[in-house]
């Protein structure tokens, strides 16, 4: 990691203060436009759980914010739909910052809000989608705060350009394989999938491998260019 995050407070769509980390991109990018990436947590995590991979973002020349999603960390509120305003704000307070094009990369309900939100910002091109959580299932875990009203599929198949990166492992025990398999199947181009063998729900988080590919995807996406090594280092 380049630098240390800076603590953020945001606003979120409805005014809900969010609680994010922020990490500027490598110090030696002096591109006029550097791409900016959201990265989402799962559901009962926490910003802090993803901090390595936003840490992959910046050292590859992008900036990175890191939310805590209501209800979650430190964010108050319920856990309810106005998550997908959470992700858009994050997405606008990028913005704000002078970054651009926009990424997104989620994890479990982070890979489902990730879907739902990408067509929802004129500046997103890319989104990564690891173990995406399905609708229904997401909307039992949540109750009744979240009627769940958006469709992953349709926000998945829209033909908008949107790259659409789908990572699973095969060992999931929260959600199979499978119905990435499907919903990847319907998705236009451009996309990418890869089905890692063993693994668990948790475990594409956190591998380099997977972490690399997902930076390398979003990057390429994205036109990211890369750092210019240090005089002298």
């Amino acid at each position: 990691m380049a630098t240390d995050p800076e603590h953020v407070r945001l606003p979120s769509r409805d005014g809900l203060p969010l609680s994010a980390l922020l990490l500027p991109p490598a110090p030696a990018v002096t591109v006029t436009e550097v791409p900016g990436v959201v990265v989402l947590h799962g559901f009962g995590s926490r910003k802090e759980n993803h901090l390595d991979f936003a840490g992959r973002v910046a050292d590859a020349g992008m900036w990175a914010v890191v939310p805590d999603l209501r209800g979650h960390g430190e964010t108050g509120g319920p856990m309810d739909e106005g998550m997908i305003g959470d992700v858009l704000a994050c997405l606008d307070h990028l913005e704000s910052r002078g970054a651009g094009p926009l990424g997104l990369r989620g994890s479990s309900m982070g890979g489902f809000l990730s879907l739902i939100a990408a067509p929802m910002h004129p500046r997103v091109g890319a989104l990564v989608a690891l173990c995406p959580a399905q609708q229904e299932p997401l909307a039992r875990r949540l109750e009744a705060n979240w009627p769940l009203s958006h469709s992953l599929e349709c926000a998945a198949w829209r033909d908008d350009g949107i790259a659409r990166g789908f990572w699973h492992a095969r060992g999931d025990e929260v959600v199979p394989w499978g119905n990435t398999l499907n919903l990847h199947s319907r998705t236009p181009q451009p996309k990418h999938l890869r089905i890692r063998m063993g693994g668990s729900h948790r475990s594409p988080q956190h591998d380099p491998a997977v972490q690399a590919d997902t930076v390398a995807f979003l990057a390429e996406a994205l036109h990211a260019s890369p750092p210019t090594p240090v005089s002298g280092t």
